[in-house]
């Protein structure tokens, strides 16, 4: 039954008037692929979350979702989540809303996250992987690589988000191409057991796009002051924008570039400040590379953050 008390429309009937105003923006076989094709969201947070409801509203009607935290009130900063949903794991909840959106779309749930014990099999049926697994610990680190291996082996395409405070950075990892080495070779597997997030996180992103509002931050984290790492709603829905866009895309068989990056923050600044902001930025990597570097010599755990 809809709002106004008319009855829902029969499934063909209702996802031609859903999607009636992606034409001819979306081509008819786009749809149909878009429509039919399952899309695994690895992480249903502020990343993964982001991707959800802009693909249901676009035509998809075949979603995985893997995510085995709740709900807490500090999410409500940048992620879809109310009061009611505090408590509630974030992709059970996120389920229920699309339904409210298309009745008609499956939402498969795996409370507990990308396991052991389910990744193959999710990664199998999976037309394309969004990968927004969280990195801020070891163990779903250690799920993402994971993640990423069974993607590979089934020459699958995963695409990745990471958010650095204004900065969104879109990584496409074409695994249908043999010569496509796990992580883009930035992380090897028997690594993974030892690899602290920060590492990680280290190798992943350039420092070409650490954005200046991040470096204060990462300066407590080099000297072991951290705790979560800020994140903005406008960033996070950045990963929404340009992976739905890049779904569309890779399902039409087209080819998307391997890293997009998107700073909100500098592309609203006036041109004048810019060289000013650039000198300060490099100046500031610089400082905090030499500090790293100075910390990995008594301690033996500080990343190189220059490559």
């Amino acid at each position: 039954m809809l709002g106004d008390g008319r009855p829902l429309p029969a499934h063909d009937a209702f996802y031609a008037e859903l999607t009636t105003r992606n034409t001819p923006l979306i081509t008819p076989e786009e749809q149909e692929r878009l429509r039919t094709a399952t899309i695994l969201v690895a992480g249903c947070g502020s990343i993964g979350g982001a991707a959800v409801e802009p693909l249901i509203r676009l035509g998809c009607e075949n979603l995985i979702l893997a995510e085995p935290d709740g709900y807490d009130i500090a999410n409500m900063n940048r992620q879809a989540v109310r009061l009611q949903d505090v408590g509630r794991n974030k992709a059970v909840v996120i389920a229920e809303r699309m339904k409210e959106i298309n009745p008609y779309a499956t939402c498969e749930v795996h409370d507990h996250g990308i396991t052991a014990e389910n990744v193959e099999d999710v990664t199998s049926r999976a037309d394309l992987i969004l990968d927004g697994v969280d990195v801020t610990t070891k163990p779903p680190l250690r799920h993402k690589v994971h993640l990423h291996r069974h993607a590979r082996e089934k020459r699958k395409v995963v695409v990745s988000g990471y958010d650095i405070a204004g900065v969104q950075m879109l990584l496409v990892y074409d695994y249908r191409d043999p010569s496509t080495e796990l992580l883009d070779g930035k992380v090897k597997l028997d690594e993974v057991e030892k690899l602290e997030p920060f590492e990680f996180l280290a190798r992943v992103i350039p420092f070409t796009v650490i954005p200046i509002e991040i470096i204060p931050e990462l300066e407590r984290q080099v000297r072991g002051e951290g705790g979560g790492f800020p994140q903005l709603v406008y960033t996070a829905n950045l990963f929404g924008v340009l992976a739905v866009r890049a779904t569309i895309d890779i399902l039409a068989g087209r080819p998307v570039r391997k890293r997009v990056v998107i700073d909100a923050d500098a592309a609203l600044r006036p041109r004048s400040q810019k060289p000013g902001i650039e000198y300060r930025r490099l100046r500031s990597l610089l400082r905090l590379n030499k500090q790293a570097k100075a910390l990995r010599k008594g301690a033996g755990s500080a990343p190189d953050l220059v490559h």
